[in-house]
């Protein structure tokens, strides 16, 4: 095996002379170059003069290596052998990583602009074109035209390249010439896609108003950098496709289409031709959020459409987009069309005060992007005094003066400084820094772009690469061309400062983070990272609900004024959505409120009036999927909430026994007044469930709150089903009396005992005093009613109750109901009759319905006649003494509970009827009530705290053994209801993973206590 030739110990001296840092490196590299070079040979003379333009000489070296490996030496040695050409092979192999490698892969590159001199030429746009559009009429195949257009992308990069780093082309013609490749391409894009959509659907036809057909014409508008000529060697195209009309379709293929759907298949093609990677790489990624409505919009817009939104729904920041707008490809003079209709959207000539802010507003979002830009490394575009500075500095005066001066209606912004300046609107001075800097920017950012190919504006950090970029920029060391910057920097910063008079805005409250999600424009692409750093579990599901925010609600196009409000407050309210418990859930709930609410611009103007509104609004959405679902579902309650009517704290049942009945008695139909019962339920249980989630209500009041709404609506109810029944059959007449039979509704559970909780459903049994007929309503003519039993008529009004409150409305249902506690339960009739009721409870009842009557009160109904049922239960249940084991029956009762209905296991627990839950507590005091109430009427409370603390007054029950019932049923309670607020569903089964580890304990702790003290009361052994 032989060994490679040694380079020269002089050539050292030769290194060092030129710059390189790593002298032994590039020795090592020289040895292998000797393979191919010969140290006599005349060209290694040139090699080093070539290395002498090298910004990087240790780069330049090692990418000849990597030629010397690919390329012929023939080849290398005629390269060298011209002296012109050493510049621009110095400053392409010093310069950049990227390029010469890819050379290194493609020969025809190289011998392009090394052996034919291509890097002295500069085609033409026209000759790209042609090119372009001959290598699409030539290609067969999709993949053909991709790789073909590749190619001519790494030849004509790696020219511009080449010149740009050497010296040999100034700034307006590299940036000329990246645009003119794009142009080029989408050109040869649309040729194609169009070829093969004719061969398809045939040609696309415009239909003119008198009937007439013709071809359809279509455009590519360049937006941003691309439209301006001034595209960076990492640029994004950013582009808005248009055609004619929608009059018209495709004619004269297999399979016709309209113009849209032909145009969006074209566009699609256009886009995947142009930004798909493929072996070779992309020609440029395509940008296409710049449209009308943005990514919710569609892909491609007639002359029309585009129009109406740009006049309708257009905001400030895409009048300065399109004021760097110019056809690219396809149909030119459609695309004049385009901007010539545009024009009074762009350029106002009255501007109002809105206006001015809006613009004000960009600025600030601005300072705010400049603001988040890397501290460590300096962003050229986004940085203080950086590029987008210069450039807003020049956009913001053609807004406010275009529409006056014509001759501010241009796209470069050097071209407009200067124009600027000879109107004396900026001077002179600030026209030569802001050009000078600006020249000096986009000339340092092409030599960041160059070395690797990486879409980046900033700085590098490592001395290597800063050592790199000082001398590409002509200046002998990093700390030369750091001041440069930073000169440049502070002249630009304070020249855009002054802009508006320099105001300041008051420091805002909203992070900088939230703040960046609403810079104008797209949407950062770091958005989805952004809102993971605001606490977002699910980043992308986010960012997506994120464009309600941004954009208005999907599907609906927002009047201006909307919009503007929209803009204020959208940033406070993800603010607000960061904050919550669940941000995910509240961010997903404010799409859906945006869209309930629509475009009625009077609800984004409340919220902007009212920001204490936004946060109970918010903290609502992520804190309860039950309320929020309640407020998405009956939008009718949004504007309630909004107007903040749901401030007062606790209401009594009087209260709201009047204020349902004057709105039943505004009704006009039955109809009405169903939708009026559920308007009052869904409202009142929203208002009691935002003070309960606020933490304004003890669990004694929230529970008292829903079983007192659940009273008078059931109340209500019964009224308007005794009317209806009443009207088909008359009057039910007690046999016994004579007099009109009474009837109530009886409140069994946690209705009976006032302890509802949200989503319960309602433990009734319906009564009536007796046997008896119907009789006619007096004024009523006889033969208009039926004449039926009492049994026969009070079931229908329970009937109809029972429909009343479950059927379900547009507004949702009142109540479901259970009527499953009533004399033989489900086997039994659904009304009896008070003789009926007393006959079962004296002779067949079982303990666990005697048990069952210490929650039953009279809900509804005739009050008289409730109360005496009301004495008659407290006989049934008081009048006998317990029967022997009943605390083992009672036992034996909560034991099957726990095993078939609580099914309990690691992962699910039931703090109802689980081990030491809410039932071992329920049960305790029932067994104390039904064994000493009898003679001691205090302890005959229906409510559970209620009774237990008589219990332990009456020394039944011990201090000790009452802390821990009371503590533990309220716990287990309140836990109950922030399960049932969470979550929009009755939760009695949990997973006891959702809840903080301290929680999960203190249940164990709580539920062990709870579940000892129970055994003890009953007298049972411990278990």
């Amino acid at each position: 095996m032989s060994t490679p030739p040694r380079a020269p110990k002089f050539a050292i001296d030769r290194l060092r002379a030129i710059g390189v840092q790593d002298t032994g490196r590039a020795l090592t590299l020289l040895s292998e170059l000797l393979r191919v070079l010969p140290w006599g040979d005349a060209g290694w003379e040139n090699i080093f003069r070539a290395a002498e333009h090298a910004a990087d000489p240790g780069l330049f070296f090692l990418n000849l290596s990597r030629w010397a490996d690919s390329l012929p030496s023939d080849d290398l040695a005629k390269a060298f052998g011209r002296e012109e050409r050493l510049a621009a092979i110095g400053a392409l192999l010093g310069g950049s990583e990227f390029i010469p490698e890819q050379m290194a892969r493609r020969p025809e590159v190289f011998e392009s602009l090394f052996l034919r001199d291509g890097v002295f030429l500069r085609p033409t746009p026209e000759g790209l074109a042609r090119e372009a559009v001959a290598a699409a009429d030539r290609c067969a195949t999709e993949a053909e035209l991709k790789a073909e257009l590749r190619r001519i992308k790494h030849r004509e990069i790696a020219r511009i390249a080449a010149r740009d780093l050497s010296g040999l082309a100034p700034l307006p013609e590299v940036t000329a010439d990246l645009s003119a490749l794009a142009s080029a391409a989408l050109e040869a894009a649309v040729r194609f896609a169009g070829k093969a959509l004719a061969a398809r659907h045939g040609a696309p036809r415009a239909e003119l108003p008198d009937g007439t057909r013709r071809p359809c014409r279509f455009v590519v508008m360049g937006m941003g950098k691309l439209g301006a000529y001034e595209l960076n060697f990492s640029s994004d195209i950013d582009l808005l496709y248009l055609y004619e009309t929608d009059q018209g379709g495709a004619e004269g293929g297999e399979h016709p289409v309209s113009l849209h759907q032909y145009f969006a298949r074209l566009c699609e093609a256009v886009t995947r031709i142009v930004s798909e990677v493929t072996e070779d790489g992309f020609v440029f990624r395509v940008d296409l959020r710049l449209r009308p409505e943005g990514t919710r919009g569609e892909l491609v817009n007639s002359l029309r459409s585009a129009e109406i939104y740009y006049e309708s729904w257009g905001q400030t920041w895409e009048r300065a987009a399109l004021i760097k707008a110019r056809p690219v490809a396809g149909d030119a003079s459609l695309g004049e069309e385009f901007l010539r209709t545009v024009v009074p959207f762009v350029f106002r000539k009255y501007l109002d005060f809105t206006s001015i802010e809006e613009i004000k507003g960009m600025k600030d979002r601005i300072n705010l992007a400049a603001a988040r830009s890397p501290r460590h490394g300096r962003d050229l575009k986004l940085g203080l005094g950086g590029i987008r500075e210069i450039e807003f500095f020049t956009q913001a005066h053609q807004l406010i003066y275009g529409g006056k001066e014509p001759s501010l209606r241009l796209r470069g912004t050097v071209e407009t400084l200067s124009v600027l300046a000879r109107m004396g609107i900026v001077t002179g001075a600030e026209r030569d820094r802001l050009a000078e800097a600006y020249t000096f920017l986009r000339r340092l950012e092409h030599r960041i772009q160059a070395h690797r190919e990486r879409q980046t504006h900033a700085l590098p950090q490592k001395e290597e690469d800063l050592h790199r970029l000082a001398r590409a920029m002509g200046v002998d060391a990093p700390a030369a061309l750091l001041s440069e910057l930073d000169r440049h920097s502070a002249e630009v910063h304070g020249i855009y400062d002054r802009l508006f008079g320099g105001a300041r805005r008051e420091p805002s409250e909203i992070p900088a983070d939230v703040q960046a999600l609403f810079l104008p424009g797209p949407p950062p692409e770091d958005a989805a990272s952004l809102l993971g750093r605001l606490g977002f579990r699910d980043p992308e599901t986010a960012r997506r609900n994120l464009d309600a925010l941004r954009e208005g609600p999907p599907h609906i196009r927002i009047p201006q004024r909307a919009r503007q409000y929209l803009d204020r407050i959208a940033p406070e309210i993800l603010r607000q959505a960061s904050k919550t418990p669940d941000p995910d859930m509240a961010l997903g709930h404010v799409e859906r409120f945006l869209s309930a609410i629509g475009g009625r611009t009077m609800f984004y103007a409340m919220l902007y009036e009212k920001p204490k509104v936004i946060e109970a609004l918010v903290r609502l959405f992520g804190s309860s999927r039950f309320l929020s679902g309640y407020l998405l579902r009956h939008p009718e309650l949004l504007d309630t909430f909004l107007r903040n009517e749901l401030s007062v704290l606790v209401k009594s049942k009087s209260d709201l026994r009047t204020e349902l009945g004057e709105e039943l008695a505004a009704c006009e139909d039955f109809e009405q007044e169903l939708d009026v019962l559920r308007r009052v339920k869904n409202l009142e249980t929203l208002r009691i469930g935002v003070h309960d989630m606020a933490g304004n209500l003890s669990l004694e009041e929230g529970m008292f709150q829903l079983s007192a709404l659940a009273e008078v609506l059931l109340s209500h109810a019964l009224v308007l089903a005794r009317r209806e029944v009443r009207r088909r059959f008359g009057v039910p007449m007690d046999a016994a009396t004579g007099a009109e039979a009474s009837f109530c509704v009886l409140g069994m559970g946690k209705l009976g005992s006032e302890e509802l909780a949200y989503h319960s459903d309602l433990d009734i049994i319906f009564l009536y005093s007796g046997p008896g007929e119907t009789a006619p309503d007096p004024g009523r003519e006889a033969g208009e009613s039926r004449k039926i039993t009492n049994h026969e008529y009070f079931a229908k009004v329970a009937q109809r109750l029972i429909s009343i409150l479950t059927t379900s409305t547009r507004e949702g249902i009142v109540y479901r109901l259970d009527t499953r506690l009533r004399p033989s339960g489900n086997a039994g009739p659904l009304v009896s009759s008070m003789d009926a009721f007393a006959r079962y409870h004296e002779q067949s009842a079982q303990l666990w319905e005697r048990q069952a009557l210490l929650k039953c009160r009279f809900v509804a109904g005739d009050r008289e006649f409730g109360r005496k049922v009301e004495e008659k239960v407290g006989a049934f249940i008081f009048g006998v003494p317990l029967p022997e084991h009943a605390a083992e029956e009672i036992h034996r009762l909560r034991t099957r509970m726990e095993v078939e209905l609580g099914r309990e296991r690691e992962d699910r627990l039931n703090l109802k009827v689980g081990r030491g839950g809410v039932v071992d507590v329920e049960f305790a005091v029932q067994y104390l009530q039904l064994l000493h109430g009898g003679g001691r009427a205090a302890l005959r409370s229906r409510g559970t705290l209620k009774a237990l603390y008589e219990l332990q007054r009456a020394g039944i029950v011990t201090l000790e053994q009452y802390k821990v019932l009371d503590e533990g049923y309220r716990f287990l309670r309140s836990l109950d209801v922030r399960l049932r607020l969470a979550h929009d569903a009755s939760i009695d089964q949990f997973d006891p993973h959702v809840l903080e580890p301290e929680l999960q304990e203190r249940y164990r702790k709580e539920t062990e206590k709870i579940r000892k003290v129970y055994l003890e009361l009953l007298g049972l052994p411990p278990g």
